[in-house]
């Protein structure tokens, strides 16, 4: 799977669909002025002895009224595409809580909906991106399941609380790496951009059908039959053109969802669990339909076709079956599948148990979020992953670069052995604004009794007593979190950083800023951190899109400072950051080659450079990381700072990188 290829797909995608879609919209807003253009000529008698304007004639004579018929008309399907636009930018969660969807915290006591927990986090974990929020849909028994959101920042998984019932762990986890597929291949954007636009030509049909029941209930008074033609006109257009943009819509969804399911089997290596959960759905009847009122609108989100619709969202339950398993008989499928709904063992969600890589011999058990470690075989499985500061390993250039938007099997099994190694007490921070900004501060708290003084002082002076309990408790683990679990521990508590308020979320950044400065040096873990949160923070607020068109040479000066400082990171001196910096941007600029340079203030130059770097078009940053990943390679090995330096610069290029652990890459 080529991430890069599909973020560029997404882009034409989109662009196709703003031209489709704005062609509907501007033939009903043509057809609708037109009709009540002729309604205004039919009642335009100059006087008793002059009959009525053709169309064509009021419209010469009265142009002013003709264009703000046309504004009228579009600035009512406009107005509404923008409001609902509007209403969507709080991200997924909006989408999920219009269904009826209830958040599942961190502290449920409900172990199917722990388990849930605990799937979406490893997924996470083995993407790269930051934890989405959880919602279950109470009201739902059937299997169903989508993500939605403007980016993975401000991303949201609902599930069905059917799905949460009836799945068991393996079938579970190909739904939800299914959904991540669609939020590492920005198709969330292009979903809830869908929402909007077609809500303007909803409007249309709603206000025309009302007008309509109106006039029905009441009675057309004399003469006021145009106006009611005007009425059914919008009716019927308005649904016209939404029935066009759903059509273009169920279009593109059917090839994306192909696209997932491909995407879910490579993340887990495991067809028989997306296989598992389409047998479920058909051999339960109807049991992926969403009843909630707005099901319709989210149609083209789901797992699986949630609504009759007459051009379908989604391939056919056999299609997609057949693609993961081309010995299937669709003729068989409704006895095959339910034959197999009978057969399933219950899954008991309270032995959630660790995949094969992390050892069978775990107990179920362990898994509790408020024990990770109920047995030393699990504790064992667990420190199977946990690295040393000192340790490498091997970088290959292809295989790192290639690793971008594409978690593999042995990223989610380690995902879920890294969870496990995560203190128990984390999960505490995770939830609570207050708590995760504190793991965040406590993180950059020097050890050197002289820094940590001025440190806690300043801290003591912004946050008050109450805040800094918090981060009182934070610190002890802060210190002792290995160093190779930093970064995914802070991918966990992203949802507590979420929920931070503008104001509190610039305090933040202005805190971590000054407790990096605090000892006049910036280690490249402080700045990765500082990094990391500032662009996930930013991008939960914005409805942006996560690449440019700019090409390599536009951006020259910027590729050379960022490969600068990566050839510094890991060198031993001058000369070996040279050849590093030499080898990477040769791949990168080969006719346009900078001098080497290292930057004076580097944290402040490599911020902005990244900042301006995110304009880039996707199949740029690929040449970016591919360069990147050589100019580290050179040595032949990747330390613990250059792991962290290519993902923070990976996350701020909208390119996420799974972690890279010692015996990860």
């Amino acid at each position: 799977m080529d991430f890069y290829a599909r973020q560029a797909a997404a882009r034409t995608q989109s662009r196709a669909l703003v031209l489709a879609l704005a062609a509907a919209i501007g033939t009903v807003v043509l057809v609708l002025s037109w009709l009540l253009l002729t309604l205004l000529a039919r009642g335009s008698n100059q006087d008793e002895f002059t009959s009525a304007l053709s169309t064509g004639e009021f419209v010469s004579s009265h142009p002013t009224t003709a264009a703000l018929v046309i504004l009228c008309w579009s600035g009512i399907i406009l107005a509404a595409s923008a409001w609902k636009s509007l209403l969507l930018r709080g991200g997924g969660g909006v989408v999920a809580r219009s269904l009826g969807g209830t958040r599942v915290e961190r502290a449920t006591g409900d172990p199917q909906l722990r388990r849930l927990r605990n799937v979406v986090e490893e997924m996470s974990i083995a993407s790269g991106v930051p934890t989405p929020e959880i919602w279950v849909l109470e009201d739902e028994d059937g299997i169903n399941a989508f993500a939605a959101g403007h980016s993975p920042a401000n991303a949201a998984i609902a599930v069905t609380r059917g799905a949460v019932m009836r799945l068991r762990r393996d079938e579970l986890q190909g739904v939800i790496a299914h959904e991540f597929s669609h939020i590492l291949n920005g198709d969330m954007q292009l979903n809830i951009r869908l929402m909007g636009w077609l809500f303007g030509l909803l409007v249309i049909g709603v206000i025309g059908r009302s007008v309509l029941r109106l006039s029905s209930n009441s009675g057309a008074r004399r003469g006021a039959g145009g106006f009611v033609l005007l009425a059914f006109a919008m009716t019927a257009l308005g649904y016209l053109g939404l029935f066009l943009g759903r059509l273009i819509q169920a279009a593109v969804s059917r090839h994306r969802e192909r696209l997932a399911d491909a995407s879910a089997v490579q993340f887990t290596r495991n067809p028989d669990g997306l296989k598992g959960a389409l047998l479920t759905i058909a051999g339960v009847g109807p049991s992926s339909r969403i009843v909630a009122a707005d099901g319709e609108q989210v149609a083209h989100m789901l797992f699986a076709s949630g609504t009759r619709r007459l051009f379908a969202t989604h391939p056919s339950l056999a299609e997609r079956i057949l693609a993961l398993d081309p010995h299937f008989d669709p003729r068989e499928l409704e006895q095959r599948a339910r034959k197999f709904v009978a057969d399933k063992p219950i899954d008991d969600p309270t032995k959630d148990a660790p995949s094969a890589a992390a050892g069978d011999r775990a107990n179920d058990a362990a898994v509790d979020s408020t024990n990770a470690f109920a047995d030393a075989a699990v504790q064992e499985a667990a420190n199977s992953v946990v690295g040393n500061s000192a340790d490498s390993v091997a970088a290959d250039p292809q295989t790192i670069a290639g690793l971008v938007g594409n978690p593999l099997t042995r990223h989610v099994s380690q995902a879920r052995a890294q969870r496990l190694a995560l203190p128990a007490a984390l999960s505490e921070f995770a939830e609570s604004s207050g708590q995760a900004r504190a793991l965040v501060l406590a993180q950059l708290v020097s050890r050197e009794p002289a820094v940590r003084a001025r440190q806690l002082a300043r801290l003591q002076e912004t946050l008050g007593a109450a805040e800094m309990r918090n981060v009182a408790q934070a610190l002890p683990m802060a210190t002792q979190l290995d160093p190779w679990l930093r970064l995914p521990a802070l991918l966990l508590i992203y949802p507590g950083l979420r929920r931070l308020s503008r104001s509190e979320r610039v305090t933040l950044l202005a805190l971590i800023d000054e407790l990096m400065r605090s000892d006049n040096r910036i280690e490249v873990f402080e700045f990765c951190l500082a990094k990391l949160v500032s662009v996930s923070l930013r991008d939960e607020l914005a409805a942006r899109d996560p690449h440019g068109a700019d090409k390599l040479t536009a951006r020259a000066a910027e590729i050379a400072t960022l490969f600068a400082v990566v050839a510094a990171a890991g060198a031993a001196d001058e000369v070996d950051a040279r050849r590093a910096y030499e080898a990477g941007l040769s791949r990168v600029l080969p006719g346009q080659r900078p001098a080497f340079a290292r930057p004076v203030d580097w944290p402040v130059a490599l911020d902005t450079a990244l900042t301006r770097l995110e304009t880039l078009h996707p199949f740029a940053k690929r040449a970016v990381v591919e360069g990147l990943v050589t100019t580290i390679a050179h040595d032949g090995q990747l330390v613990l700072a250059e792991a962290e330096l290519l993902r923070a610069v990976c996350a701020s290029l909208q390119c996420p990188l799974p972690p890279l652990l010692p015996d990860a890459a």
